[in-house]
């Protein structure tokens, strides 16, 4: 492992630790997607931050919608190996909040017999 991936892995690591904290919670994108033609304001960008360079589990949930009808994400961090403890954390947000909405292009799967 390089040395920047480890000083940045056990910073992450020692901020949880200090913190008492299971997961970090940031937004998916620093800015919202732009709209097809837009080439003036700030495009959106993914958060690969933290995940990628620490090797740490994390998944991304719904949280709502720009200019109502753009989705944007919630990226919840976890320590290695926490993938249980994330999927408690954002299944109890996902089930708070209801902030997914199937796309209005896609037919509903039918009802299991």
């Amino acid at each position: 492992m390089a040395q920047n991936t480890q000083q940045m892995r056990e910073a992450v690591q020692k901020v949880m630790d200090d913190n008492t904290l299971d997961a970090l919670v940031y937004p998916t994108w620093a800015f919202p997607p732009r709209m097809i033609g837009d080439l003036n304001t700030p495009h959106g960008n993914n958060s690969p931050r933290l995940s990628p360079p620490t090797g740490f589990p994390a998944i991304t949930v719904p949280m709502g919608f720009v200019r109502d009808s753009l989705p944007v994400g919630l990226q919840v961090l976890g320590r290695a190996w926490s993938e249980p403890t994330l999927i408690k954390i954002v299944y109890a947000y996902e089930q708070a909040t209801r902030h997914r909405r199937p796309p209005a292009s896609t037919p509903p799967l039918p009802a299991r017999p």
